[in-house]
């Protein structure tokens, strides 16, 4: 073999080489194309979900705060309703408070009312037995009296 069949020989090898490398570089750039575009949908699928998530966002957070507006309003209004259960709860305790002391006055001017009758009853018995016992003791004498005349006369 000659040198120039040599140097032939060679660049015939490096020009299938570059072919072969040329082929296997297209193979490859195309895939990272087709890689590359699925990638540029799915970017812009999720850009897409990323603004409908966003607009959803900005409502839920709108929402919340009227929600949260409408909770210290009636807060606020329930606060009136809690003082004046409070101020209601206050007036039923002081009216059972006075109601008990009506009610202690009442029984004891009753039980007063009683003794005082239990009195006049006791002091009318106290009367009746004396006039009793001094109609006992005077019926006594009497009798007394006149057995004692009956016994002188039979002497």
């Amino acid at each position: 073999m000659t040198a120039q069949a040599l140097y032939g020989a060679s660049a015939l090898i490096a020009a299938v080489s570059f072919a072969v490398l040329c082929v296997f570089l297209i193979r490859t750039l195309t895939s990272a194309r087709q890689t590359l575009d699925s990638l540029k949908t799915t970017i812009e699928g999720a850009s897409d979900t990323v603004e409908s998530i966003r607009g959803k966002v900005e409502e839920l957070t709108t929402n919340v705060n009227e929600i949260s507006v409408n909770v210290k309003e009636k807060l606020h209004a329930a606060d009136a309703l809690f003082d004046a259960a409070r101020d209601a709860g206050a007036t039923i305790q002081e009216t059972a408070h006075t109601a008990k002391e009506l009610a202690d006055r009442f029984t004891k001017a009753v039980k007063e009312q009683s003794r005082e009758k239990e009195n006049k009853w006791a002091e009318w018995i106290r009367i009746g037995v004396r006039l009793v016992t001094a109609a006992r003791s005077h019926l006594k004498a009497s009798r007394e009296q006149s057995s004692g005349r009956l016994s002188r006369s039979e002497a």
